[in-house]
């Protein structure tokens, strides 16, 4: 069970939950149900506020909202609670399937849920956050170890073919300028610590930025493909367009893969490097 459901009443039986209970979680309102409650009743135990539009935001209709920010709580804390607020509950994770009305982007995240197609609960919260979730502080910034440590085989993976390549030739340029000129950088080792510091400046560069360039592909692909359904543009077709236009590859992350290996070793055969 999720920690943060710890304490949390059921709508059903109005029990705690415990460490230990097994817990189901409303499609449409993200309340958190006992799976014996829920199963004995059938259906969401807050079913008669769905119409009304009610999310579940870690407290049932009638109860007073926990306070788990106090005044008097340090900077760092603040900037947490900031950060969380900033983020899309599990609910609105779930209405965001749903939500069609356009961003200042142009796209809504229907669309923009529908073209990611996988890891969704981390590609919501992302595109959420650079969004400005709630009318909030829009970010560039959001962690994505993947698109930094497994760049460019990420990048490929997500479709976003030409800056694989740019990151491929990114990568490699140390590799290939050493190899042109060896013997000025044996004699001048600083450059090798300079090209370790600025490889491992780019993986953090890409695990904080990697996933808004990502929303820049998409916003940029999905109008493109908009374009070619205007005149049905919430048809089942476009979605599906979308859907498959976004669709990760694990051939593309393969090729790249194997791409890059293969410019690696070209490298290491140039006379003179070992």
């Amino acid at each position: 069970m999720r920690t943060e459901f710890y304490g949390k009443h059921c709508p059903v039986c109005r029990g705690e939950f415990k460490e230990g209970d097994s817990v189901v979680v409303c499609p449409v309102c993200g309340t958190p149900h006992h799976r014996e409650c829920y199963a004995k009743e059938n259906k969401c135990g807050l079913e008669k506020y769905h119409a009304s539009g009610f999310v579940w935001k870690g407290y049932l209709p009638g109860e007073e909202p926990e306070i788990t920010v106090e005044k008097e709580e340090s900077f760092g804390e603040e900037n947490t609670a900031q950060q969380d607020a900033d983020m899309p509950s599990y609910a609105d994770f779930l209405k965001s399937y749903e939500d069609r009305s356009p961003g200042a982007d142009g796209v809504s995240m229907k669309e923009l849920t529908v073209f990611a197609s996988r890891s969704l609960f981390h590609y919501v919260r992302a595109f959420s956050s650079i969004r400005g979730f709630g009318g909030g502080k829009k970010r560039k910034t959001y962690f994505n170890i993947c698109s930094g440590l497994l760049a460019p085989m990420h990048q490929f993976y997500r479709k976003m073919d030409l800056f694989g390549i740019i990151m491929i030739v990114v990568m490699l340029l140390p590799s290939l300028l050493i190899a042109l000129n060896e013997n000025f950088f044996l004699n001048n080792a600083s450059f090798y610590y300079l090209f370790n510091f600025l490889n491992l400046a780019e993986q953090i560069l890409l695990c904080l930025f990697g996933d808004y360039l990502y929303y820049r592909h998409a916003v940029k692909k999905i109008k493109s493909i908009r374009e070619k359904y205007k005149d049905n543009a919430n048809s089942d077709e476009y979605y599906a367009a979308l859907e498959y236009a976004g669709r990760p590859s694990i051939a593309r992350a393969i090729i790249g893969t194997l791409v890059f290996v293969l410019c690696s070793s070209l490298i290491l055969m140039i006379p003179g490097v070992q």
